[in-house]
């Protein structure tokens, strides 16, 4: 049987967020196809207990585990040499001469990469099989806009990232034979930034429609109305989105709902976020095992991100469970659905407040809005569906 080497940045077990979802369910469609070896970082002690219980069948199973404190380091020493740190806090040498081992491989015919620091490993060889890499979303752009946020000195880390991270994509697009990308939007914005002769897909994002779906019930209590927010908490677009929420929206929404509840979900809140616990109606969850638990919850989804590339996920899985869900422009574009039909857009606070309020206020429209989400979900974005593309690319 032909083999595949699936090279992941991070373990994408559990499959409950980001990149660690879309790389799950690539790595289970070429486990069908390939006998598969994966190859990955472990950046969370959490993910430890998870490497015990991967759902997969795997020729082997290779991980490097460094806490992020250590990482961190990595990144001033490439910071001092001129390397992208992206690459320097994902690339360990205890697993190059492993992947070296795999590549020599008479059968091995595909390396796969998720993500754009796991191509290190690829680079530093001469493997002459099928290379593929799943970019997901133009990363030296999210640094950029990291950077127009952010003070000094970061504001200048951040852009001199950008810079240095957009050289390596231009690397990854010479030496590998397919690049992947989750929108349209970010493909294009890709091959603006980055020329390249490589032949660029789109592969959409899916959602688990077993898994999130509209008649889930919440073992939780429900107090009043309830406003939900899910996504990791120490990753800084969701903190900036929802310290920006909590600024400049939830007052509007408060004085005019007053028993409204907010629920922030998401693991490793940072300490601005964690603040937002004492204040009236909002609660701060940290880590939860099942988010289903709260989105079941919720009268409307709130997604205020004011950074966002590709596809976001949570508003994904809020629309398969049936929940009208208010976001930004920024965060909203790509998705295959109609505002105003499927979702609500605001592209201000008065705005974003005045369409929550409505929601609250008229339990109908977000019923109807609910449903049309769910029906968009099932429409476009079914994982089988999307991954099928892919046999397109593979050898």
């Amino acid at each position: 049987m032909k083999e595949a080497l699936f090279l992941a940045h991070r373990l994408p077990f559990p499959p409950n967020k980001g990149e660690k979802l879309r790389a799950y369910h690539f790595l289970r469609y070429i486990t069908q196809r390939y006998a598969t070896h994966l190859v990955c970082h472990i950046d969370e002690e959490r993910d430890l207990e998870a490497a015990r219980h991967i759902d997969l069948p795997l020729v082997s199973f290779s991980y490097h585990f460094a806490p992020r404190r250590q990482r961190k380091r990595r990144c001033i020493t490439a910071l001092l040499k001129g390397t992208s740190l992206t690459v320097a806090y994902f690339y360990d040498p205890k697993l190059q001469d492993v992947v070296e081992k795999i590549l020599r491989s008479p059968e091995l015919v595909l390396v796969f990469c998720s993500c754009a620091p796991s191509a290190e490993y690829v680079l530093k060889t001469n493997f002459s099989g099928t290379k593929i890499m799943d970019f997901m979303d133009v990363d030296s752009e999210k640094w950029q806009d990291y950077s127009r946020y952010i003070k000094s000195p970061l504001r200048w880390i951040y852009a001199e990232e950008a810079r240095r991270h957009r050289h390596y994509e231009g690397l990854i697009a010479q030496k590998f034979h397919h690049l992947i990308f989750v929108t349209e939007q970010e493909a294009q914005l890709f091959c603006q930034k980055v020329p390249t002769q490589c032949p660029v897909w789109v592969v959409e994002n899916g959602v688990d429609l077993k898994r999130f779906y509209p008649e889930y019930k919440s073992p939780l209590p429900k107090k009043g109305p309830t406003l939900v927010f899910t996504g990791a908490m120490d990753y800084w677009p969701n903190v900036q989105g929802i310290c920006w929420f909590r600024q400049k929206v939830w007052p509007l929404i408060q004085k005019a709902v007053p028993n409204v509840e907010l629920l922030i979900v998401g693991k490793d809140p940072l300490p601005e976020v964690k603040r937002l616990s004492h204040e009236p109606g909002i609660k701060v969850t940290g880590y939860v095992k099942d988010p289903r638990d709260y989105l079941a919850l919720a009268d409307v989804s709130i997604i205020p991100l004011q950074i966002a590339r590709g596809i976001q996920n949570k508003i994904l899985e809020a629309m398969a469970m049936g929940k009208p869900v208010v976001t930004t422009p920024l965060a909203a574009q790509g998705l295959k659905a109609i505002p105003g039909r499927d979702l609500l857009v605001a592209e201000n606070p008065p705005k974003f407040a005045e369409q929550v309020i409505t929601l609250l206020k008229d339990p109908l429209l977000a019923e109807k809005i609910g449903k049309n989400a769910r029906l968009t979900m099932e429409k476009h974005y079914c994982w089988t569906k999307n991954l099928a593309q892919l046999e397109k690319l593979l050898p």
